[in-house]
This record gives C-alpha cells, sequence and structure tokens, in this order.
C-alpha cells in the first residue's frame, strides 16, 4: 500500500510516501479500513521533528496518524460495524511504539474508536474531526451540562478551540475565545463565540475577566498563571471553575525544553494539589481518550443537526504531506484542521 513512512526523526523531509509498505493484518476487535482521508495533528508532527519526543519511545518504522475516514473492509462477526460502513474516528494509533498509522491507504482500527459517519458528511470533513473534537468535549465535559454558563477558550481558531467554541455554544454556554487580528471574525460570525479577544491588542484577563466556570487552555505558560485567577472561586464541586490544561507548551516555548518542561512541571503539579486541597480552583491535566463513546458519537449527533462543523484550513494529498502539511502545521498558525486526501473511495 502507499503510505507516508518516517524512518528516522527530524525535519519534514525525513516522511516519505512509499509506494509498497506491508498492509496492516486485521486483529480481532478491529475493523480494517480502507483510507480516503486522514488530518494532521500537533503530536505527529511532535513525534516527527523529535524534540519534545526523544527518539527511544518511537518504533521505527513509522506511519504517523491517528484521524480516519473511510470504508470498512473487514469486521469481527458480531461487530456494530459491517463491509461498506463509511466510518471515521481517533484509532489512538498516533501513539510512539505503533508501526502502522493513518497517513496510508489501509488501517486496521479498535472498533471502540470509530464511529459512523453522519448523512451528508464527506470523508474529508470527518477526517478533520475526531482527536480534536474528541478533545474539545473531553475538555468541557467535567462541568456539562453547560447551559447558562461562561467558558473561555484559548486558540480559538485552532483545531481543538474551533471544536470548544462551537460544542460550548451548542450545549448553551457564553463562550469567550482568543485569537489572533485575523481570526476575530472567525472566531465570533463563523464559530459562534460570543466575544472575541485578539491576543496582540488586549489581555484577556483585562478585557475578559469572567468569572468563569471553565477555561479550556491550549497555550499555557503565563495564559495559566493568569487564566486561574478568573475562574469562580468558593464552593465545592461543580460550584469551583475548573481549570484543563490541554497539553499546553507556553513555557516550553518561552523557556526552551529543559526549563519550559521543568515550568509545566511545577504549574501541573501545583495546580492539581492546591485541586485536590480545595485550596485552589478544579484543575485538570488533560489526555485525550480515544473511545468514540468519550466525545465522538455525541459529536457526530450535532453534526449530523449542523451545530457543528469542522474548520479546514487546506486539504493536501498524501505527498504533500512531507512538503507543506508537516511544515503548516509546525508553524501553529493553521485555522482549524489540515486534511490528507489519500484515496478518492
Amino acid at each position: 500500500m502507499r503510505a507516508a513512512v518516517m524512518r528516522a526523526q527530524g525535519p519534514p523531509d525525513v516522511l516519505k510516501v512509499e509506494a509498497d509498505f506491508p498492509k496492516p493484518q486485521r486483529k480481532a476487535g478491529e475493523v480494517l479500513i480502507q483510507v480516503a482521508a486522514a488530518s494532521v495533528n500537533p503530536i505527529d508532527v511532535k513525534m516527527r521533528e523529535g524534540k519534545q519526543v526523544p527518539r527511544a519511545v518511537v518504533t521505527f518504522p513509522k506511519i504517523p496518524g491517528g484521524d480516519v475516514a473511510g470504508v470498512v473492509l473487514e469486521a469481527d462477526e458480531g461487530s456494530p460495524f459491517k463491509k461498506g460502513d463509511r466510518v471515521f474516528g481517533c484509532t489512538g494509533q498516533q501513539v510512539f511504539n505503533v508501526t502502522y498509522g493513518t497517513y496510508a491507504e489501509f488501517v486496521s482500527a479498535p472498533q471502540d474508536t470509530l464511529e459512523k459517519i453522519p448523512d451528508g458528511i464527506g470523508y474529508e470533513e470527518a477526517a478533520a474531526v475526531p482527536l480534536a473534537a474528541m478533545t474539545a468535549w473531553q475538555a468541557l465535559e467535567a462541568r456539562m451540562p453547560l447551559e447558562g454558563k461562561a467558558v473561555l477558550v484559548h486558540a480559538g481558531s485552532g483545531g481543538v478551540g474551533s471544536f470548544a467554541i462551537q460544542i460550548a455554544k451548542a450545549l448553551g454556554a457564553r463562550v469567550t475565545a482568543t485569537c489572533g487580528p485575523s481570526n476575530v471574525a472567525l472566531v465570533t460570525q463563523t464559530l459562534g463565540a460570543d466575544v472575541a479577544v485578539d491576543y496582540t491588542k488586549d489581555r484577556f484577563d483585562d478585557v475578559a475577566p469572567g468569572p468563569y466556570d471553565i477555561i479550556v487552555d491550549l497555550i499555557g505558560g503565563d495564559y495559566e498563571t493568569r487564566g486561574v485567577k478568573l475562574l469562580k472561586k468558593g464552593g465545592k464541586g461543580e460550584r469551583r471553575g475548573h481549570y484543563v490544561n490541554v497539553l499546553a507548551h507556553g513555557w516550553i516555548k518561552k523557556y526552551g525544553v529543559a526549563r519550559g518542561l521543568a515550568a509545566t512541571v511545577y504549574c501541573v503539579a501545583k495546580g492539581t494539589l492546591l485541586s485536590a486541597l480545595g485550596w485552589g480552583p478544579s484543575y485538570e491535566l488533560l489526555v485525550m481518550r480515544p473511545q468514540a463513546s468519550r466525545g465522538l458519537q455525541q459529536v457526530a449527533a450535532l453534526m449530523a443537526e449542523g451545530k457543528v462543523k469542522p474548520l479546514i484550513d487546506r486539504v493536501l494529498s498524501l505527498e504533500q504531506v512531507v512538503a507543506e502539511a508537516h511544515a503548516h502545521s509546525e508553524g501553529g498558525h493553521a485555522r482549524g484542521k489540515i486534511v490528507l486526501r489519500v484515496a478518492d473511495i
């Protein structure tokens, strides 16, 4: 099969499209999928470049990618999926010690990570959804139901942020989001946020001081130290504000890997300890779970109702993953998701 394969870490050109990579073998509990489209996520880039993911934890050769949309070719007897079903999901295979990811013509994925694509949704649109939308859902989950609650989303024009805004609005929340100057109209008019804060002009804690029921932070660094002060205070359980650190790397960008990791660990440890003792806001370091029941099924229903729509930055071919997709994602300014068109099905 054709697949984008990395056999070492390094710059984008370590990813090469190979024409005859062995097809995956389906195991019990898995579904063999012919891939129509996949999408690029930041974890793919971090694994490839090797700055934050050490070589020792990556199995080579490695096909990156966790998000997939395609057609079922094989499934277990009694599986909820049958040959010909259109499915999408975050397969969990973006992890470092698994050879087969989704930047390929075929993938065999655990059936509990998959959901049927809603009618009227194309493969490329579906491929843009799973990891980002499920991360957004799980980030908001701790304070659901969201009706009447105040939500702050950092990096509102990115993959996770764009879904977090739409999901929170669909569930009845009032949403404030931070973004760059070119994305203010997008965040409010397209995604539906009530307030957009241009981070190049204003400090969010000055112009949108809350208080908030939940903050979804995809930036970190001083956004975290400033943001925790804006959460609702006092009370127990859901009456406390909830801070969600979505593996944010703000301190690493500011200080470099060694010092930045130390600062990140300190903030996470401090937030978690104060939360456990009841002396600070509720705090969560989110690690996304790939099971479809943890957000994909729910987001699929919202998509079917027209309440959530993926924001797609660009659609590229599998061959372009080398020259353009990873390089663009690495820049950190994609508007929504970068999708890979693998095959016309």
